[in-house]
């Protein structure tokens, strides 16, 4: 598998940044100028600021490293270090086997009160599982 370069990164990044914003700005802009969503709007008032700005954030910051060779070749030794790497991995495995076992146990848990969180929880933690298997096959068959 052929690496993809950093800069290459950065660019991707930058477009996924700008497609979170523009999202973010069309489902707000949905939830406020609909009478019929009106219940969602303290909920997703605050999710949707909060995607838009932190997507921001991030744009600005890509885009400076972007500017700056000497820092950007820094980061890119940080994010292709070994060890770095390494950790990463450990944590994102650790990480996945906790969180589905956080899942299962509050979808057992849910059960007592409502069967629709039940179900809810339950399809979720299925298709978690699914996209694992799924992401391990793929990146199975590039190594």
């Amino acid at each position: 598998m052929k690496p993809i370069s950093y800069e290459k990164r950065l660019d991707i990044r930058l477009g996924v940044n700008i497609g979170c914003m523009i999202l973010s700005m069309i489902l707000f802009a949905i939830v406020l100028g609909s009478e019929s969503l009106a219940f969602l709007q303290p909920m997703y008032t605050g999710s949707l600021v909060g995607l838009f700005f932190a997507s921001l954030a991030l744009f600005l910051r890509n885009k400076k490293l972007k500017k700056n060779p000497e820092n950007m070749r820094k980061m890119e030794l940080l994010e292709t270090d070994e060890r770095n790497v390494l950790i990463l991995r450990v944590s994102y495995t650790i990480f996945t086997y906790v969180s589905i076992g956080i899942l299962y146990i509050s979808m057992l848990i849910s059960g007592f009160f409502s069967q629709t969180v039940y179900y809810t929880l339950e399809t979720l933690l299925c298709a978690d599982l699914v996209i694992i298997l799924f992401i391990r096959k793929v990146i199975g068959k590039m190594y």
